[in-house]
């Protein structure tokens, strides 16, 4: 693909590609989830479990804009609304996409909201997981 087809891609089909990029990543690594992205979807773009763990995944395939701690905000508000031991993960291409006030908000929630991107989602969830 050319960097001018790249760039004809809208915002939204690219949020969509990359939740399809997650999914795939998940189940590939039997992973047990489903897009649940689009209008509507009330902050949670995928949803699954594992081992009885029950996890939602707000995906940020954002470019020029760094996620920050206004999105940490919104899946406390999310995870406020699901059943205790709800895993709440942000998912970004990068780590480098994460502000310091991110992370700070991330580290210090009174959820279990973890920061991933796609070199280490799996990692990330299977190790939370197995301390469960």
């Amino acid at each position: 693909m050319t960097k001018f087809q790249q760039e004809e891609i809208s915002p939204v089909q690219k949020g969509k590609n990359f939740e399809m990029k997650i999914e795939k990543l998940l189940t590939d690594a039997n992973i047990k989830c489903e897009i649940t992205g689009g209008p509507g979807d009330k902050g949670i773009d995928i949803k699954g479990m594992k081992k009885g763990v029950k996890f939602i995944i707000e995906c940020k395939n954002w470019r020029t804009k760094n996620i920050d701690r206004s999105i940490i905000n919104q899946i406390e508000g999310v995870l406020s609304r699901q059943s205790n031991g709800t895993i709440g993960i942000v998912a970004a291409p990068s780590m480098n996409k994460y502000t310091p006030g991110a992370k700070e908000t991330a580290r210090t929630s009174i959820y279990n909201v973890i920061l991933v991107d796609v070199n280490n989602i799996v990692i990330e969830l299977n190790e939370i997981i197995n301390k469960n």
